[in-house]
């Protein structure tokens, strides 16, 4: 590691929230809210905003459980048996047409200190097989299986003294994940458009 660089702690510069505890009357038809779920991470990595799930809450929801595009969530809960999810961080790429999104239990969303490092450099730091890494020594379960809420307090991530350093590869996160998500919603719009043709003409 050059010697301008240390190793930082992700708490020494990300907020750590934990998601909303739902229950099954939580879940409820509604066209403006939505809840992010495990659903919404492929197994082969990519954010997916078919795994919304549309909720109504029972019970106040905090400001920290809301989350907004580009914030980035670490799925702690995995029902595959190879854990292909667990540990894997995704940045929210589409919110749907949903106004509101808010987060389960089984996510932590992972939020900059104070600018100290943008979402989007942040967000290719955890898609890299050291955290991912890292996560698997904290899994426990068997058939569901379970992050330990201390995987991600004890992960460190090699930095420069300066980030500003890092700026070139800041500037290419950036545009690559917004393109990504200009991508998605694009594609979104035209399936609907597909649809609306197929039905229409046959």
């Amino acid at each position: 590691m050059p010697t301008n660089w240390k190793y930082l702690k992700l708490t020494d510069i990300a907020n750590l929230g934990t998601g909303y505890s739902y229950s099954s009357k939580d879940l409820q038809k509604n066209n403006n809210m939505a809840m992010a779920t495990i659903k919404n991470f492929n197994r082969n990595f990519g954010f997916d905003s078919r795994g919304y799930k549309e909720i109504i809450p029972i019970k106040p929801i905090k400001k920290e459980k809301y989350a907004n595009l580009f914030d980035i969530l670490v799925a702690h809960t995995d029902l595959t048996q190879n854990a292909d999810i667990i540990g894997n961080a995704e940045p929210v790429l589409n919110t749907g047409n949903y106004e509101q999104i808010i987060y389960s239990m089984d996510l932590v969303k992972v939020t900059p200190k104070d600018n100290k490092i943008s979402p989007f450099l942040l967000s290719l730091i955890l898609q890299g097989d050291m955290f991912k890494s890292h996560c698997m020594k904290y899994i426990n379960g068997t058939t569901v299986l379970h992050l330990s809420k201390q995987a991600l307090k004890d992960f460190e991530l090699p930095l420069p003294k300066n980030i500003s350093d890092l700026n070139e590869l800041d500037e290419f996160a950036t545009k690559a994940y917004k393109t990504l998500s200009n991508n998605i919603i694009e594609n979104t719009v035209l399936e609907k458009i597909k649809s609306t043709l197929l039905n229409t003409l046959f």
